[in-house]
């Protein structure tokens, strides 16, 4: 594989029209290299380009809903009659879009719901992604003293902003280029205690459902009240919703 490394300046202006581009639909990039994520996990999730490659972890703001999802559904990209999931849909047309934008680069875009067929296994741990880009810290049971070790605990990352009111959507890998001056930038550790990250952790396991574990630190910007209403049903029930959603007029 031949790679390119690239200047400081060709890094500002791809890093740059990339974030212009996805933040004019509520989301957000940010920059990693390949090496500081396969560092962090087992050798079955390990990406496989060079080290050196550089990526961003792709997370969604609560404002991605209004800006991205809802045009979506209102335009006529959007397939009524799919049984995919309708968010998935968007984040594919909008995330595979990126290649385009980038055509004269190798560009591989990997989905926060893409699964190896047939164990179901994640081609991308977007957590740990998120957590070595510095876009938000990955708070994992195995860091916290349990009370009770045989109770395994899912890890959750909190944003310094958002605190639970976002989403991690994916990767975007460019797999031919490198920036060798890249520094990693260490996630903001919101949540200093460990009574309360052992709240946080038992609120996203065992209480999710009331969404408090997304109040855990005061936050600048939470979902709209239409946006909870459609994350709060079950996917089996949107579909009448998706409907109001497409004829509602904010």
């Amino acid at each position: 594989m031949n790679l390119k490394n690239l200047s400081k300046q060709e890094f500002e202006c791809l890093s740059r029209q990339l974030k212009t581009q996805l933040s004019s639909i509520g989301l957000e990039a940010h920059p990693f290299k390949i090496q500081w994520y396969n560092l962090m996990v087992s050798p079955k999730f390990r990406l496989p380009f060079d080290d050196n490659c550089i990526a961003f972890a792709i997370i969604s703001t609560p404002d991605m809903f209004e800006m991205a999802f809802l045009p979506f559904l209102r335009s006529n990209l959007f397939d009524t009659n799919s049984t995919n999931d309708p968010i998935d849909e968007c984040m594919k047309y909008h995330l595979n879009s990126i290649k385009l934008s980038f055509c004269e680069f190798a560009v591989e875009v990997i989905h926060d719901f893409e699964l190896f067929m047939p164990n179901r296994r994640p081609k991308v741990l977007v957590q740990t992604a998120a957590h070595v880009s510095g876009a938000a810290f990955y708070y994992k049971s195995e860091a916290v003293e349990s009370t009770d070790p045989s109770i395994r605990q899912l890890g959750v990352c909190i944003h310094p902003r958002y605190g639970g009111w976002f989403a991690i959507r994916g990767i975007v890998v460019f797999t031919h280029l490198t920036y060798e001056p890249l520094e990693q930038r260490q996630p903001k550790d919101v949540i200093q205690t460990v009574d309360l990250k052992k709240k946080l952790l038992f609120k996203f396991n065992n209480e999710w459902f009331d969404w408090s574990y997304r109040d855990i630190i005061p936050v600048t910007k939470k979902y709209s009240d239409l946006q909870i209403k459609y994350f709060s049903l079950k996917p089996c029930d949107r579909k009448e919703f998706l409907n109001y959603l497409i004829d509602f007029k904010n």
